[in-house]
């Protein structure tokens, strides 16, 4: 009985360190990341090929930056959800041996 009141003692008290934690992280991620990619302006002769070509070269690098950001951002989630999975499983699993 002293075991399974231990278990909903740790239970509670890692739930709380948790809660507390996910507080703080939330408050590092108030302000969110953002690109350096630099919108390209539009030419105001779009007859002249040479200007219309320059254009498009910086259309397609603004596009490859604003994708190289999206990963970027992804792959972090990506790695925040694997820390918070293992965590999850470590938890799990020494919770299983106090049993």
């Amino acid at each position: 009985m002293a075991t399974r009141r231990s278990v909903i003692i740790l239970a509670v008290t890692l739930v709380s360190l948790l809660l507390g934690g996910a507080e703080i992280l939330a408050q590092a991620d108030d302000v969110p990341p953002s690109h350096s990619c630099e919108q390209p302006s539009k030419p105001y002769d779009l007859s002249n090929s040479a200007e219309v070509e320059n254009f498009s070269g910086e259309v397609e690098e603004y596009k490859n930056c604003i994708n190289e950001f999206v990963e970027e951002q992804n792959e972090a989630i990506r790695n925040h959800q694997q820390a918070a999975q293992d965590a999850i499983n470590e938890w799990n699993n020494f919770a299983r041996g106090l049993q």
